[in-house]
């Protein structure tokens, strides 16, 4: 019998023991939550808009609450504007804080609109801080992250196609294809950058270019894509080619040898040195040897500007083919496809300049600071001069005016004079 008695007392000293060991146990530890992030389609046509709703469930009663909540700007708008929400492009905010209510679960609507296809994943940063309505203690929280599938309307255009593709400095080759979707092309060292123009065939495409700016000496992939309306990609590659850097020793010397070359040009035009000749357009071009002319009345030697020629603002570098040969000629910077470029050429007189080169009507003429384009701009000094003949103008007019209140006024003094006289 003692014996049954002494295994009690262990049995109830052990129990006593590990319920005093649990019972700071239960008392500490933290309440959880689940916040579960869910909508009713996730998938959607571009242009519906989206409900999302986040609920908050909790074995105590909640306290205080706030999230970021993360989802792609590139797809989704967000759209509602309610109090507890802040954000957008991105990162929303999410606050409800200084409740008065007790409750174990709480639920709050967010509006988005598809604007783009793709996948958007909604899901809260890092974690969310929920608080304990009665002690203020933090909570632990789990949550779920949502995938919203935009894709596009059945009526949405699948066409990939660009309408044009022209870049500066430099030509593509082959010529531009719709269909033709790798081109190279080369440029000088002094260029690190190609200008694009691409245009789609459809106006709801879009276009990005990559990798055009920054271009290392040789090789550099040049990627133009274009993203139908109905998502569908297509990619249009270029291979530009950067020279290497010419050493000005050698420069001095090559244009030392064309130097030479071009005083020999007119004893030996009919040795071995070529002469051809093209018309193009109003225009004759002649080829000599290694040097190239433009005719149209007068002969003009197209050349490469030396280091210390200004560019004229507004115009940068490109390329122009004349009979299959290509020279380096200037387009205004705003405008890559203007019907007008400038050629630096020497005159017959060897004068040195720019002239303006219209490729459609394919004429040549002077440029001069005061013409844009086809358009020929009133200088300062014309516009003084009109300024002072309008001026005269005025001041004759005033001068007649008083001449004849001069005259008006002698004839009354007259009149006076012979009258007082009268009386006299």
């Amino acid at each position: 019998m003692k014996i049954y008695k002494k295994i009690y007392k262990q049995c109830f000293l052990l129990a006593l023991i590990v319920l005093l060991i649990l019972i700071p146990y239960t008392f500490c530890r933290a309440a959880s939550a689940t916040v579960n992030i869910s909508t009713g389609e996730e998938s959607v046509v571009v242009g519906d808009e989206i409900t999302v709703s986040l609920s908050i469930s909790s074995d105590a009663m909640l306290g205080d609450f706030e999230a970021y909540i993360t989802y792609n700007a590139d797809i989704l708008e967000f759209e509602n504007d309610a109090a507890f929400i802040a954000g957008g492009e991105g990162l929303l905010k999410l606050t409800d804080k200084n409740t008065v209510n007790k409750e174990s679960s709480r639920k709050y609507i967010m509006r988005f609109k598809a604007k783009a296809i793709g996948v958007s994943e909604i899901g809260i940063k890092d974690k969310a801080e929920i608080y304990e309505f009665e002690t203020g203690t933090a909570m632990s929280v789990s949550s779920n992250r949502l995938d919203i599938r935009v894709i596009a309307a059945k009526t949405a255009s699948d066409n990939n196609n660009l309408k044009s593709l022209k870049i500066n400095p430099g030509s593509l080759k082959p010529k531009f294809d719709p269909k033709i979707t790798e081109y190279t092309t080369k440029i000088d060292y002094e260029n690190s950058k190609i200008i694009l123009s691409a245009v789609p065939e459809d106006d709801n495409a879009k276009v990005t270019v990559e990798g055009n700016e920054n271009l290392d000496v040789g090789n550099n992939k040049i990627m133009v894509k274009v993203k139908a309306e109905s998502g569908e990609t297509k990619e249009y590659i270029i291979t530009a080619t950067r020279k290497e850097a010419v050493e000005k020793e050698t420069v001095e010397t090559i244009e030392t040898s064309e130097s030479e070359d071009n005083l020999d040009s007119d004893s030996e035009r009919n040795g071995s040195i070529e002469d051809k000749s093209a018309e193009i357009g109003n225009l004759l071009i002649i080829k000599d040897g290694k040097d190239m002319y433009i005719q149209n009345g007068y002969r003009y030697q197209i050349l490469k500007p030396d280091d210390d020629v200004v560019i004229p603002d507004g115009y940068s570098k490109t390329s122009l083919i004349l009979d299959d040969v290509t020279v380096s000629a200037y387009t205004p910077e705003n405008d890559l496809n203007s019907d007008f470029l400038l050629l630096y050429v020497k005159n017959e007189a060897g004068e040195t300049g720019f002239y303006q080169y219209d490729r459609v009507e394919e004429t040549l003429q002077r440029y001069t600071k005061n013409r844009e384009g086809n358009k020929v701009v009133m200088s300062g000094n014309l516009m003084q001069s009109e300024e002072y003949k309008a001026k005269l103008t005025t001041m004759g007019i005033v001068l007649a005016i008083l001449g004849c209140v001069c005259i008006i006024l002698s004839v009354a003094l007259i009149r006076l004079y012979l009258k007082n006289r009268e009386e006299e």
